[in-house]
C-alpha cells in the first residue's frame, strides 16, 4: 500500500530541546526541489494498491536514494548514516523519534519501481526546470557522446565462468538436500578440483609461451569435464525438485520455487558456457553473442581502443546534455553499436520529449557521417558541428568561428561524463541485469540532475535578492 509524505513536516516535543541551527541542511542539497507535489506522480502512478503493508514514505525514499547516490554509499551504510545523523534526518523528513527504513526495505521499493520511474522522476525534475527558468525550452544546444558502464563483474575467462557455474550449481543442490528433496542423488562437490586447476592456469599464463598455452587449453578441458557432470547432476536435480512442487500442489512455498528457478536459469547458462568453451578449444575466437557472466547475462564485451582498457565488459550509454549542463536524455543499449548509429536516434528522441528542435547540436568524430549531418538538418536544427574524417572543404568549413565554438563546448562532456563517473559511480553498475542497469543509470542522472539545479538556484538567489 503506498504510503505519502508528510508535506507539513514538524519538529516533535525532543526537537524542540535541540539547537535549530543543529537540523540545518547544506543549501546546496535540493530540499525545495523535491518538495513539489509533480514530483512524485510517477511513483503514485506505479504504487496503486490500496491494500497491503504501508511502504515508506515517498518523498522520504526520493531523498534517502538522493543522498545515498549523492554520497557513493550502499544501503546499509546509507540507513546508518540517516540514523546518526540530526541534519541527514531533518532532510530526510524523519524526526528523532521514528524509525530509520530499513536497508531491505530501499531494495526492494527500488527494484519495484524499475525503470520506468526513474525515467519519469527525470521528465518531471526537466518540467519543473524549465518552469523555474532554469533551463531553456527552445532555441538551445545540446551535445551528444557515449560511454560505456561497466557491468559488476570480474574479468571473464572460460575456466572462470566454468568455476562459478560449479560453485553456484552445487550450493543449488546443497539446498535442495537440506530442504529433503533428491535424497537418493548423488552430489558431488568437484569445487576444489576446479580451484586447483584455475589456480595451475594462472601459474601458466603468467609463464607465456606456446606450450603454456597448450598447458592452459587442456586444463580448461578438464574443467569443462567437471562442469558437464555437475551440469548433469543439476539437471536431475531440477526435476525432482519439479516433482515435489508438482506433490506439493497449491501449498508449495515461494522457497520451492525459486530453488527450481535457480536451477533451470544456471544449467542453462552454464550449458551455453560449456558450448563456447568447447568452440574455443577448437580454435574458434569469435563467438557472436557471447555469455560474459553467469549472474549477469545482458553484459557484453565492448572494445573502445583504449590503452588501460581494451575491452570492456558492460553496456554502452548514449548522453544528450543540455546547454545549462543537465542530462535531459539518456540511453542504454547492449552489445557495441556505433557511434554514428545512435546519433540520430538520440537527437529525434530529446525532441520527442522536449516538443521543441534544438537549435545546434555537436558531437564528436566517432558519430560524424554525411548520412547523420544530412539528416539532422532535416529535423530542422541550423548549427551541426559533426567533424568529418576527411575532405579539402571540410576542413575550410569546419575551420568557421561557429563550428570551432560549438566542437569546443562538445569536448566539455568529456569532463561531464568523466564527474559522472568519478562522483556519482556512473563508471560501474552495482545493479545486475540490463533492466536494473538501466534503474541505477536513471537514478546517477537523476541525483546529478537534482545536484545541479540547487546549485544553479542557490548561485541565482543573490541575483534575485
Amino acid at each position: 500500500m503506498r504510503r505519502e509524505r508528510n508535506v507539513a513536516f514538524k519538529a516533535d516535543v525532543f526537537e524542540s530541546l535541540i539547537d535549530p541551527q543543529l537540523f540545518d541542511c547544506p543549501r546546496s542539497w535540493p530540499s525545495s526541489t523535491v518538495d513539489d507535489e509533480r514530483f512524485l506522480e510517477p511513483i503514485r502512478r506505479k504504487l496503486t494498491a490500496r491494500r497491503g503493508r504501508p511502504t515508506i514514505p515517498l518523498g522520504t525514499y526520493l531523498r534517502m536514494v538522493y543522498l545515498k547516490r549523492r554520497y557513493r554509499l550502499g544501503f546499509e551504510a546509507l540507513v546508518k548514516e540517516v540514523a546518526d545523523s540530526l541534519v541527514w534526518r531533518r532532510f530526510c523528513r524523519l524526526r528523532l523519534t521514528d524509525k530509520v527504513p530499513d536497508a531491505t526495505t530501499l531494495i526492494k521499493l527500488t527494484h519495484r519501481l524499475g525503470p520506468d520511474v526513474i525515467e519519469q522522476l527525470n521528465d518531471a525534475l526537466m518540467a519543473q526546470l524549465v518552469e523555474a527558468r532554469l533551463m531553456k525550452r527552445h532555441g538551445q544546444r545540446i551535445r551528444v557522446d557515449t560511454t560505456v558502464v561497466e557491468a559488476n563483474i570480474h574479468h571473464p575467462t572460460d575456466a572462470g565462468l566454468l568455476a562459478d557455474g560449479v560453485r553456484v550449481l552445487t550450493r543449488l543442490m546443497r539446498r535442495a538436500k537440506e530442504a529433503g528433496i533428491g535424497v537418493r542423488l548423488s552430489v558431488r562437490d568437484r569445487l576444489r578440483s576446479v580451484r586447483r586447476r584455475l589456480r595451475r592456469i594462472g601459474q601458466m599464463l603468467r609463464r607465456g609461451g606456446e606450450k603454456a598455452q597448450a598447458e592452459v587449453d587442456r586444463l580448461t578441458a578438464e574443467v569443462a569435464l567437471r562442469a558437464e557432470q555437475t551440469l548433469q547432476e543439476a539437471q536431475r536435480m531440477a526435476r525432482a525438485v519439479q516433482r515435489r512442487i508438482r506433490q506439493l500442489g497449491p501449498a508449495v512455498g515461494s522457497r520451492y520455487r525459486a530453488l527450481a528457478q535457480g536451477l533451470v536459469t544456471y544449467t542453462r547458462r552454464l550449458r551455453r558456457v560449456l558450448e563456447q568453451t568447447r568452440l574455443r578449444l577448437q580454435g574458434i575466437r569469435t563467438i557472436p553473442d557471447r555469455l560474459v557472466s553467469l549472474f549477469d547475462p545482458d553484459a557484453r564485451p565492448i572494445r573502445r581502443g583504449k590503452l588501460s582498457k581494451p575491452v570492456e565488459f558492460g553496456y554502452k550509454l548514449v548522453l544528450v546534455e543540455t546547454q545549462e549542463g543537465f542530462i535531459r536524455h539518456f540511453r542504454l543499449h547492449g552489445g557495441n553499436p556505433s557511434d554514428d548509429s545512435v546519433l540520430v536516434d538520440a537527437v529525434a528522441e530529446h525532441i520527442h520529449a522536449v516538443g521543441a528542435t534544438p537549435r545546434a547540436v555537436a558531437a564528436d568524430r566517432g558519430m560524424s557521417s554525411r548520412a547523420n549531418e544530412a539528416a539532422l538538418r532535416a529535423m530542422g536544427i541550423a548549427y551541426v558541428a559533426l567533424p568529418a574524417r576527411s575532405g579539402r572543404a571540410r576542413r575550410l568549413f569546419e575551420r568557421r568561428r561557429a563550428f570551432r565554438r560549438l566542437l569546443r563546448w562538445r569536448s566539455g562532456q568529456e569532463g561531464r561524463i568523466a564527474h559522472l563517473k568519478h562522483a556519482f559511480e556512473l563508471d560501474r553498475s552495482r545493479y545486475r541485469g540490463a533492466e536494473r542497469a538501466f534503474t541505477w543509470i536513471g537514478e546517477d542522472l537523476l541525483a546529478h540532475n537534482l545536484t545541479r539545479a540547487a546549485r544553479r538556484l542557490l548561485a541565482l538567489a543573490p541575483a534575485q535578492a
